[in-house]
């Protein structure tokens, strides 16, 4: 663990997306850390980038296709780097490996941030998977991290239309008897596991499952209605549409191949029929043998997805 007198060095690349502002702020939030944030050149200027300055965040330009030289550039002084790059780079991530190598990094968190799986299901978690065999290929120290799924993106939309996609919260969709149990987190907490796990030994060349709460779509919809309630705000105005597994597995039949949708579809059959997002697989050798955040850190408050809720609602 980092002494007060010699801050860790963290590089976060994409520090101003979802995942990546969650870290971010946790890493900020510790006090525990020099924090450097890598973007592209276009978007050095930006007002969420400036932001990140004024709080005494180091910005550094970046982009995954640089030369070799500029790579080892971005990442000079660094001991960690954790990326949060978009879903269309994962495959790049190589070439910040071979950089944090070159440099002396001491442990890359790649772009994991996702539920639990086996190889063969999902595409991404397949093509997530390559990364983390390539950075053990090169010797690298690495921590892998996943969360099963944002509670934001389970809870449902309080609207009365539903929409065609696979993100629960907007399709409103309940798959089966909506009684699989998943692993969901708040996405603010992201951060607060992140500062813990980097800051301890024990985590270092191992895979790490972050989680607030075990619930079925079912329980999520009962915490949505109590939510809304509670915040006087009438009733939800969202009602479930029931799609059966069947249906749902024709809809990963007919998406493209390395579309978004396959991605979002093969995900949620992952989580809803298979019953992939739980800290007990998690915990499985086939799946990674995971350490569990939340016994690694029971002194770690987060949210309850009751309170998350709220917040998703109170805005």
């Amino acid at each position: 663990m980092s002494s007060p007198s010699s801050k860790q060095t963290v590089f976060v690349l994409g520090g101003t997306g979802t995942t990546g502002s969650s870290v971010v702020e946790g890493l900020l939030e510790s006090g525990k850390y020099n924090v450097v944030v890598g973007v592209r050149p276009v978007s050095i200027s930006k007002p969420e980038v400036n932001e990140l300055r004024e709080r005494g965040v180091e910005i550094r330009a970046i982009e995954l296709s640089n030369a070799p030289h500029e790579l080892d550039a971005a990442l000079k002084g660094v001991d960690t780097v954790v990326s949060t790059t978009f879903y269309t780079e994962i495959d790049k991530q190589v070439h910040l490996a071979d950089a944090a190598k070159r440099v002396g990094v001491k442990r890359f968190i790649p772009d994991d941030w996702a539920s639990p799986c086996v190889r063969g299901v999902r595409r991404l978690y397949d093509e997530k998977a390559v990364i983390q065999d390539y950075i053990k290929s090169i010797g690298l120290g690495y921590t892998f991290i996943d969360v099963g799924i944002w509670a934001a993106v389970m809870l449902p939309s309080d609207k009365e239309e539903a929409e065609d996609t696979f993100m629960p919260a907007a399709s409103h969709a309940i798959t089966g008897a909506g009684n699989v149990k998943n692993a969901v987190t708040h996405i603010p907490d992201i951060g607060k596991f992140v500062a813990e796990i980097i800051d301890d030994d024990r985590t270092l060349n191992k895979y790490v499952f972050c989680w607030a709460e075990e619930l079925t779509q079912n329980e999520l919809w009962d915490i949505a209605r109590k939510a809304k309630a509670e915040l006087g705000g009438g009733p939800l105005n969202a009602s479930p549409v029931y799609q059966s597994e069947e249906a749902l597995l024709e809809k990963v039949k007919a998406t493209e191949d390395g579309s978004w949708d396959q991605i979002g579809y093969e995900y949620i059959y992952s989580m809803f029929v298979r019953g992939d997002n739980t800290v007990e697989n998690a915990k499985k050798p086939e799946y990674g043998g995971a350490l569990d955040a939340r016994e690694l850190y029971p002194h770690l408050e987060v949210s309850s997805i009751k309170d998350a809720a709220k917040a998703i609602y109170q805005k």
